[in-house]
């Protein structure tokens, strides 16, 4: 059986519909009424209130100056801590859905809304739309222009006057008309060489912990047969056979004396842990 859908749903699929649909009206005029209230509202905490209550979804600490325009309203989804400079214009034909810690310049324009090519059906008052995606962390300069079906990864700058009409990946910076990729931005912090190095040995020593705790499993196997067997815990003749075979393994001959001085400590470490348990 064929599901039926209301042109409200056909729009936010992206199929054609017709915008004069009484529904779909009833919720321009709402619309338009919320913006009023929004737009003169002197109180931000009112203004994100209302505007809560006209989005779709709104993560904490959104804030959009005055003025903001929209076609329904219930199709934008905005992340956490979203910031919208003035004059902002969302034709939310179909979804809008921005990211968190993203900021629009002034005059930023998102258009999910376009027409059929053919002149015959476009006058029909067919209309259909494409959603935009906004990743994490976006910039917008003033007098962006987001085209529909456009997306942009995490962490994109987009120019002040760029025309955006096709899609982009994270981390990179756009501009022109039509907008292209600038240049890529690098994540990786600058660290002191120090703080590198110091990096590198937390995670080998993460790494020795993990054996060393596998080596004490077998000593305290070890201990329980010798307690049984009565056995002496030094072994003089297996420390020296150890010791061999450790030096064999050293590749850098300038190692040589502190990894084996390192093993002897462990040995004797490892003997002190035996003798606990043999008491």
């Amino acid at each position: 059986m064929e599901e039926f859908k209301t042109e409200r749903q056909k729009m936010i699929d992206g199929e054609l519909y017709f915008s004069a649909d009484p529904e779909l009206a009833t919720a321009r005029k709402f619309a338009r009424e919320q913006m009023k209230l929004i737009n003169h509202e002197e109180d931000s905490l009112i203004r994100r209130q209302l505007v809560e209550e006209t989005f779709g979804t709104t993560g904490t600490g959104s804030y959009i100056e005055p003025t903001i325009s929209f076609d329904y309203g219930f199709n934008i989804h905005v992340g956490k801590n979203f910031y919208a400079n003035f004059n902002s214009i969302f034709l939310d034909i179909c979804p809008i859905t921005i990211g968190d810690n993203c900021m629009f310049g002034p005059n930023a324009q998102l258009y999910t809304a376009t027409h059929p090519l053919h002149p015959v059906k476009r006058n029909s008052g067919l209309e259909y739309g494409k959603p935009i995606t906004i990743g994490d962390n976006v910039w917008f300069g003033g007098n962006v222009v987001i085209t529909p079906g456009v997306t942009l990864g995490d962490n994109v700058v987009v120019a002040a006057g760029s025309v955006v009409t096709k899609s982009f990946p994270e981390n990179c910076v756009i501009g022109g008309n039509p907008a292209r990729i600038i240049k890529e931005i690098e994540l990786e912090e600058t660290r002191a060489p120090l703080t590198v190095q110091r990096d590198k040995i937390n995670d080998i020593d993460k790494k020795i912990v993990a054996l060393l705790e596998e080596r004490m499993d077998v000593v305290t196997a070890i201990a329980a047969i010798k307690k049984t067997t009565d056995q002496p815990i030094l072994d003089t003749s297996r420390e020296k056979e150890v010791l061999a075979k450790i030096g064999s393994y050293i590749k850098n001959d300038t190692y040589n004396d502190a990894i084996k001085e390192t093993y002897q400590g462990i040995m004797d470490a490892s003997k002190q842990f035996q003798q606990q348990q043999l008491d």
